[in-house]
């Protein structure tokens, strides 16, 4: 639960509790955290509950809490985003990031590409974005994402709605995981805490707000339903209990590609320049369905590259291969291998694993399949139907790549 200490995250987080889940809280607040603490040990659940102070609005602090999720588990069933604080200022974070731009925008986005292969290990896995779907994209200005220019909290908020909208629809149509479903949820209006910085005409209009709005109580029952049953499309969106179109104007593919390609230059100012591999982000990316450019060797030296889907079994690299294609002849003539990795949404990282091949003859279709399920969520047959009638029954050869030295900067 990011921004699980108050509101409608808090009480999520509590009935899950009571039903036997673990849950793991997130948000800047110590005292409301150890608050959130002790109601869970007042349901008998204090084993199952945790707590990780952090300050959403920065990326940094978002990243160290994510390592801190991943230290303790290796399995997520859900993800549920609602973190989200009103300024009818403009702020700047420390890193140089408007204040609401970073809260309610980019720390959505770092937790959705970053706990992927927690997430896929779950049998029916989700992501719950707690926004405001179906506004259309009229508000965003892509000149001036920051709002530098005339900056007004409303629009800011309308914005942030907006954009975690193509959020969605960017990590469905890429297919940043082929299992986990991505859900856009807005509830209605409701009485919660509404955190925020107000001046005073922007509290008037909250105040008169709550006269009619949901109660929290209420107001959870959606997300409840989706944590139970996860919707089986890629991306849904609901608006106070029912289904958006996702197909439409509001959810516009290019405005996705555009606004992902935005984030990843931002979050490009906070890379390191200094090199080395962590082996445990290593392990992370290789769980994800990162695409992988293998490189073997040529009869005259010269390079061979090819990009292919690939498996961690430990700290060794798994694809599979056609019998007879040129990867497997330049490999068995010399094992000899790179498997070059990017991550898409960090595309100034990067790790080479270089190393040896060990091919085998058996289990390569049964690998063929492992690999379209975590690439395509299909068998490689369901994914490519009539690949049997224009090829045939080709033999796959597995190859094993034991690392002997891995560069980069990841």
């Amino acid at each position: 639960m990011a921004g699980g200490t108050d509101g409608m995250g808090r009480a999520v987080a509590l009935r899950r509790l009571a039903a036997g889940d673990a849950v793991v809280v997130v948000g800047r607040d110590r005292a409301k955290g150890q608050a959130f603490l002790e109601d869970a040990a007042g349901l008998g659940a204090a084993e199952r509950a945790y707590f990780v102070a952090a300050d959403l609005s920065s990326v940094g602090a978002t990243r160290a809490a994510i390592a801190e999720i991943r230290e303790r588990f290796d399995t997520l069933d859900a993800l549920l985003l609602c973190a989200r604080h009103f300024r009818s200022e403009r702020a700047v974070t420390e890193e140089g990031f408007e204040y609401n731009f970073a809260l309610f925008y980019l720390s959505r986005f770092v937790f959705s590409h970053n706990l992927v292969d927690l997430l896929d290990r779950a049998e029916r896995p989700v992501i719950v974005n707690v926004a405001g779907p179906g506004s259309g994209t009229g508000a965003i200005r892509w000149d001036d994402l920051e709002g530098e220019r005339g900056y007004d909290g409303g629009h800011a908020l309308t914005q942030g709605g907006q954009l975690n909208d193509l959020l969605g629809v960017r990590f469905a149509r890429a297919r940043v995981s082929a299992r986990t479903r991505y859900v856009l949820l807005h509830p209605g209006v409701v009485n919660t805490a509404l955190s925020g910085d107000y001046d005073a005409p922007t509290a008037a209009r909250i105040e008169h707000m709550r006269r009619g709005a949901l109660s929290i109580d209420e107001a959870i029952v959606p997300i409840l339903e989706v944590l139970d049953n996860p919707p089986a499309e890629p991306l849904t969106a609901i608006v106070a209990g029912r289904p958006l179109d996702v197909h439409g104007p509001a959810f516009d593919p290019e405005a996705a590609d555009r606004l992902h390609t935005e984030t990843v230059r931002l979050l490009g100012r906070l890379q390191s320049a200094a090199f080395g591999v962590d082996p445990a982000r290593l392990r992370q990316v290789l769980d994800t369905p990162v695409f992988a450019t293998v490189a073997t060797v040529q009869p005259d030296g010269g390079p061979h590259q090819s990009v292919v889907w690939v498996l961690r079994d430990g700290d060794d690299v798994l694809f599979a291969v056609a019998a007879g294609s040129r990867k497997e002849r330049n490999l068995r003539r010399d094992p000899r291998v790179s498997v070059l990795l990017n991550p898409p949404e960090a595309p100034y990282t990067y790790a080479a694993i270089h190393g040896r091949a060990t091919l085998a003859a058996a289990g390569g279709h049964e690998l063929r399949d492992r690999l379209s399920l975590k690439y395509t969520g299909q068998t490689y047959t369901e994914h490519n139907p009539d690949v049997a009638e224009r090829y045939g029954d080709v033999d796959m050869v597995t190859v094993r790549v034991t690392p002997e030295r891995v560069v980069g900067r990841l």
